[in-house]
């Protein structure tokens, strides 16, 4: 986009998640391609427009510009007009908490070779009070059908009022208005595996043989778990979540929890059923379907410790492996309280935006910031990796365990992981000098 000069410098206007959503939108441009007109992550756009973080300096100053050249209709706050707040522009992005989800029992079928999904979900809810619609988060999805069972066993349909782009939900207008008290939602819906690194998207990677080989996997932290299920995709609605993947044979399927059963249908396909997870938020869900193979220790507590890697590559996660285990043992001891999941997978993703996220039970890598190859890596991958290893199992319990209400809390969520995860490096290995290095990378970076 050619960006006229309009003969002054706009102010900083302190942009809120509404106004850059609504500015976005009002230009007609994805994420991705908002982010390549700021000079932006992906990540980053996301950010902004769910609250996590605000724009500042030369970007703001960028965003204005380009809404007065767009003549995109924001209004400044009169309470406040030196500083440039910009008003939200009728942009609502949090869910009522007069529904209230418990429980999600889903199923998800991923096509490798078609890259796109089929799902079905139950999902217990807490009614606090009466209504004739739902509205929970939905995105890229087609939802085929739904409708809701109550208390009493009685059947009641919905058909999909609306899906809203901007808001990123889903509206379902019940056939009747049912009275407050418990429910379960049930809905069928397709969406597709995307490329984009977020949601439910396929990795795509060279196998032994150099032909072009995929896993499929998930990126749900912000807002992303709405990609791949109709959900309350905000971290405050926390619930339990019982997982079921039907995947092709001869793969491997991971979840947060532990498997509980593994059966064939008669086309082949085999059905994994997980364990329930402890309550959580959807962005902290995670499943994973490809051809994996993994290395294994025992941890304290008896907990299953493994690193998972592309078949071939797994050799390379034994440092890592070796290493989890003494972090567990220490992290058990400092919080006084055990970890909770009778296994902890590290799993190296192939594409992979992030260095690495904490998903509960099942935390996922770009594969430099997990796996060591004695052979190549350099020396100084030893520590990275282990940095990476410590801040994200500190966040199994602060951030996963206790979680920001909102994401204008996530400073606090990271910042105690960073702390924490070099605390832990220190602790094993003490000749590094960690908080030396901690002024330079962590307060000046």
């Amino acid at each position: 986009m050619e960006r006229r000069k309009t003969g002054r410098t706009p102010p900083r206007a302190q942009w809120d998640a509404g106004s850059l959503r609504a500015l976005r939108r009002h230009l007609g441009l994805t994420q991705q391609q908002f982010a390549g007109e700021l000079g932006a992550r992906q990540q980053t756009v996301s950010e902004w427009e769910t609250g996590m973080y605000r724009p500042r300096g030369a970007s703001a100053t960028l965003l204005t510009m380009i809404a007065e050249q767009a003549g995109f209709d924001y209004t400044t706050d009169p309470n406040n007009q030196h500083s440039g707040v910009l008003m939200a522009t009728a942009v609502q992005i949090r869910l009522p908490t007069t529904i209230m989800p418990e429980r999600y029992r889903i199923t998800l079928e991923p096509d490798l070779a078609a890259f796109t999904f089929t799902g079905e979900e139950a999902v217990e809810l807490a009614l606090t009070e009466a209504t004739g619609r739902i509205v929970l988060h939905a995105l890229e999805l087609e939802i085929i059908e739904a409708h809701l069972i109550l208390e009493d066993g009685s059947r009641v349909a919905a058909r999909v009022a609306a899906m809203d782009d901007a808001t990123e939900t889903a509206t379902l207008q019940l056939e009747r208005t049912v009275p407050a008290g418990r429910a379960t939602l049930h809905a069928r819906f397709t969406g597709g595996l995307n490329d984009q690194l977020r949601g439910f998207y396929r990795s795509r990677y060279t196998g032994p043989a150099g032909e072009v080989r995929h896993l499929v996997t998930t990126q749900f932290e912000a807002t992303d778990a709405r990609r791949a299920f109709p959900c309350w995709d905000e971290p405050a609605f926390k619930a339990v979540f019982e997982i079921t993947l039907v995947a092709p044979p001869g793969l491997v399927a991971l979840s947060n929890a532990p498997v509980v059963e593994a059966t064939s249908r008669e086309d082949g396909k085999q059905v994994v059923r997980f364990a329930e997870s402890p309550r959580m938020s959807t962005y902290l869900v995670a499943f994973v379907v490809g051809d994996l193979a993994c290395v294994e220790a025992p941890a304290a507590g008896g907990v299953q410790m493994r690193v998972w890697a592309t078949r071939g590559k797994e050799e390379q996660g034994r440092y890592a492996l070796e290493q989890a285990v003494r972090l567990l043992d220490y992290y058990n001891g400092y919080f006084g309280v055990p970890y909770p999941l009778p296994k902890l997978d590290h799993i190296a993703i192939p594409d992979f935006a992030a260095g690495a996220m904490e998903n509960w039970g099942a935390i996922t890598y770009r594969e430099t910031a997990l796996l060591f190859d004695p052979a190549n890596s350099a020396a100084g991958t030893r520590q990275r990796i282990l940095e990476v290893v410590s801040h994200e199992m500190a966040h199994m319990w602060f951030g996963d365990l206790v979680t920001m209400e909102w994401w204008d809390d996530l400073w606090l969520n990271e910042s105690f992981a960073s702390w924490l995860g070099d605390k832990a490096v220190d602790h094993l290995f003490p000749d590094w000098h960690m908080w030396t290095q901690f002024v330079a990378n962590d307060t000046n970076g």
